[in-house]
């Protein structure tokens, strides 16, 4: 577990970091960030994740913190996407992988039947896609930058 957080501290990404939570080295907070011109620009999105002593042969579980109006993620954080799967995931896959497949989440949403949390979210996306990033864009204001 330290050879990855070592990895990602030695060249951090500007668009998420992340670091050990506790003296648990399996559970790490991590951020998010968004750049402009995006639906959730200026948001800061919180992650908790949580590694198992099996990995990187099983996947971690990873839930958002901080609220987000999206397809994937649940009212409680919990995230679906594929890569995040036991039958999916793939030993070889880095935590800054990951990471940055769930940023790229937030820009492409997955929106096909079966792999989605909140199905009216991704009918919304498919329909209309101005709407979907209009309230993307609010619900991102309204819960992290004023709140």
């Amino acid at each position: 577990m330290r050879r990855y957080l070592i990895d990602l501290q030695r060249n951090p990404p500007p668009i998420y970091s992340a670091r050990v939570e506790a003296e648990d080295v399996f559970v790490w907070a991590a951020t998010i960030t968004r750049p402009p011109g995006t639906p959730y620009e200026g948001g800061v999105f919180n992650l908790h994740i949580i590694f198992p002593p099996q990995f990187p042969w099983k996947p971690p579980k990873v839930h958002f913190r901080t609220p987000i109006f999206h397809s994937n993620v649940s009212h409680r954080g919990n995230i679906f996407h594929p890569m995040l799967m036991l039958n999916m995931w793939c030993i070889a896959t880095s935590v800054a992988q990951m990471l940055m497949s769930l940023a790229q989440m937030l820009l492409h949403p997955l929106v096909a039947e079966g792999d989605v949390v909140k199905e009216e979210v991704a009918v919304m996306y498919r329909v209309d896609g101005a709407s979907y990033e209009e309230l993307a864009r609010s619900f991102t204001k309204i819960h992290i930058m004023d709140g």
